[in-house]
């Protein structure tokens, strides 16, 4: 067998693997974890078998693969990526709570001071509709506790739950779901360690959380 054969074959099967796992719909931690495991042990076979230039080469082929499934997963996610308005963002939630189920969505603050709807796998739209409403005059925090009032109900201990970790400066992600029309709608909290409070500059004034974000 001659030695150029590991690299080319390792270095297909790379191109391949990141293909499959970008399709596969697995989350980003899980895609970078498996193919960094898959990035070393093809490696270590290349060092073991193959050429002494075959280690460099099938490493700027998989460095190439893996930026160009990178831009496409983000040109992917800008594709189903909408901004809205406030009246738009609440008739979309509309939609949500009056669908037949099963149905989930998330809405978040991030770090810009955008609010970040997600509504889950519909017919219409497996992978998920994506939408932005850009930093305005309300309180991004009061639109997120709109959702758990509404949802869940206005005494629901998730309410007091974001607002301790708002105040830990953690933005949380919440999630609501249920089943079918039947069932009640459940929420919980995700944590990221990127969900982080916006600054105040990126925040319009707000009387309810100013003061437990330490804004005077």
């Amino acid at each position: 067998m001659p030695d150029w054969i590991h690299p080319v074959l390792t270095g297909a099967f790379l191109a391949v693997s990141y293909r499959v796992v970008r399709s596969s719909g697995v989350g980003l931690r899980v895609a970078v974890l498996v193919l960094a495991v898959l990035n070393a042990g093809l490696l270590w076979v290349v060092a073991v078998a193959g050429p002494p230039w075959g280690v460099p080469v099938v490493a700027v082929v998989s460095l190439a693969a893996a930026v160009y499934h990178l831009v496409g997963a983000a040109r992917d996610a800008v594709g189903r990526l909408r901004v809205v308005g406030p009246p738009e963002f609440r008739g979309l939630v509309r939609q949500v709570a009056e669908a037949s189920g099963p149905q989930v969505m998330g809405v978040c603050v991030l770090f810009t001071g955008a609010v970040a709807l997600t509504a889950f796998a519909d017919d219409s739209r497996p992978e998920g509709r994506q939408f932005r409403l850009l930093p305005g005059p309300e309180c991004p925090f009061c639109l997120v506790e709109e959702q758990i009032r509404d949802f869940l109900g206005p005494s629901d201990p998730l309410l007091g739950e974001y607002r301790t970790h708002l105040a830990a400066g953690s933005s949380r992600h919440l999630l609501v779901r249920r089943p079918s029309e039947q069932d009640p709608w459940t929420g919980r909290l995700r944590d990221r360690t990127v969900y982080r409070v916006p600054p105040a500059f990126r925040r319009p004034p707000c009387t309810v959380h100013d003061p437990l974000l330490g804004r005077p």
